[in-house]
């Protein structure tokens, strides 16, 4: 399934763990959308988000449905991680390479 990138906006110190984890809960429970990653910072106001979809269309629904200011919506072609790049298709992608971390 395509991965994408969100990125989102709140005013600054409004986002709190607890509605970040609410956000995460409802990644894990969508029919068509799966939350992959994010990344957050609670008070700068920012969360980048990489989520498994269909399509762009999905993607702007679910943020829609979620309450969730949008700023952009990239699909993603690579995905590196510790310095290996992979197709963002690749199960592979987003795991750490055999022999590092001890593996």
């Amino acid at each position: 399934m395509p991965k994408y990138m969100t990125i989102h906006t709140f005013p600054a110190g409004s986002l709190t763990p607890v509605r970040i984890e609410e956000i995460a809960r409802a990644g894990q429970s969508d029919p068509a959308v799966r939350g992959y990653r994010s990344f957050h910072s609670l008070s700068e106001g920012r969360i980048v988000w990489l989520l498994e979809a269909p399509d762009r269309a999905a993607v702007a629904e679910w943020c829609r449905k979620h309450d969730l200011p949008l700023d952009g919506i990239t699909e993603l072609e690579l995905e590196g991680h510790v310095g290996v790049i992979r197709a963002a298709s690749d199960p592979e992608a987003g795991k750490p390479p055999s022999g590092l971390h001890g593996d």
